[in-house]
């Protein structure tokens, strides 16, 4: 099974056991970077995740510190096993973009790049995805674990 992984389980992977709202979701996010790296899932995740978490860091971190915590987190999560996938041409973005209408539009191209990738599903936390889910199925990080 291939699956797509939205920044917010990257997130809780990369940060989850520093932020004491988010600990109970790392036991779960865990297992499922382990059964990837178990090659158990084939994971994908695309450049616009690179660059949410980017933003993510300079939201959280000061402006000193953004790029090198990103820096090290992404070297963090390049330690693991799964494919990358760049960002959209245009022709995808204008082709897809209807089919994939979402309340959360910076998510569109995670749906999009998950399609024309051809995921079995989407791992995600944000419960907009749930819109698109007739298309690709959504699940979260324990949903996975618990089927395999």
């Amino acid at each position: 099974m291939k699956v797509y992984l939205d920044t917010s389980v990257i997130n809780i992977y990369l940060f989850g056991k520093y932020s004491e709202l988010e600990t109970e979701r790392v036991p779960s996010v865990d297992r499922l970077f382990k059964l990837i790296n178990e090659e158990k899932i084939n994971a994908l995740l695309s450049l616009y995740s690179i660059q949410e978490i980017y933003i993510f860091c300079k939201k959280i971190f000061s402006a000193d510190d953004a790029g090198h915590i990103s820096r090290i987190s992404l070297s963090v999560l390049f330690r693991n096993k799964f494919e990358l996938s760049g960002l959209l041409t245009r022709e995808e973005r204008l082709l897809h973009r209807a089919k994939f209408n979402m309340d959360d539009l910076p998510d569109q191209p995670h749906a999009i790049s998950a399609f024309i990738n051809k995921c079995s599903a989407i791992i995600t936390y944000d419960r907009h995805f749930q819109k698109i889910a007739a298309i690709i199925p959504v699940y979260t990080p324990e949903q996975i674990v618990n089927s395999c």
